[in-house]
């Protein structure tokens, strides 16, 4: 099964509220990168974002399923000033969950 967002649709044209990109991920998106093969951001649409909403969207979704489903996110529609700022969520994400098996292994 395959589930596409349209954030212009959902936000508008300017993505800049990080509370509700975090609400709208716990509610709306992660029940389905559970259940779904594919899930397509689409920012089609998309003038402008900022990281408070990008980091809570895209580096939580990463954080809290793991690295591999960037298997299943596909980014679409992304100005090249709106892909630099999905790229620092991506490489966020996956900083931090280095960081959490590098305190792991110095725990053990």
């Amino acid at each position: 099964m395959k589930h596409t967002v349209h954030l212009a649709t959902q936000f508008g044209p300017r993505l800049c509220d990080g509370e509700k990109a975090y609400s709208f991920r716990v509610q709306d998106l992660d029940p389905h990168m559970v259940i779904c093969e594919e899930v397509v951001l689409d920012f089609t649409g998309v003038r402008a974002t900022n990281s408070s909403f990008t980091n809570a969207l895209i580096c939580g979704i990463i954080v809290d399923h793991g690295q591999e489903v960037l298997n299943k996110l596909v980014f679409k529609g992304c100005l090249p000033t709106v892909r630099v700022l999905v790229q620092g969520a991506v490489d966020l994400g996956i900083s931090k969950i280095e960081e959490q098996h590098a305190l792991l292994k110095g725990a053990t």
